[in-house]
């Protein structure tokens, strides 16, 4: 079942697009949110699982609730998003909420969390694996992505 938190993330996503953002687009935004706040706070921003499949990274609870639920948000109000919450949501939407979906699956999936998940068929991919990944990342290049 998904998390309030996640639904308020959610719901802040797709205002930010208008309602325009697709899904598919929507689920590699939240673990770019995840991988963001794990490195910035050493937290997660939302404790719902983050699942390797097939086009790279998504949360169930996520996919399926906006797939069949989104009408729900509707009613929802993101005043109450803590400011970290709130500020990684707008930075990682401004950095890539306007990208080409496919984009943004090959971008997920070039990330050892992502890869070392699938590649062993494990459906969740760890918080650990995310902060690791990206702390790798970030002492590489100097970005976290």
């Amino acid at each position: 079942m998904i998390t309030e938190k996640l639904k308020l993330i959610c719901k802040k996503i797709l205002d930010l697009s208008n309602n325009k953002i697709s899904n598919l687009a929507l689920q590699k935004l939240l673990y770019l949110i995840q991988a963001y706040s794990l490195i910035d706070s050493n937290k997660p921003v939302f404790e719902d699982k983050i699942e390797a499949w097939q086009y790279g990274p998504a949360v169930p609870e996520a996919y399926y609730y906006v797939k069949y639920k989104k009408k729900e948000l509707d009613s929802l109000s993101t005043n109450n998003l803590e400011k970290n919450t709130e500020k990684y949501i707008n930075e990682i939407f401004d950095t890539f909420g306007n990208v080409d979906p496919f984009v943004l699956v090959k971008l997920t999936q070039s990330y050892e969390s992502w890869i070392n998940s699938w590649r062993n068929s494990e459906c969740v991919i760890k918080i650990e694996s995310i902060k690791d990944c990206h702390k790798k990342l970030l002492k590489e290049t100097n970005f976290i992505f």
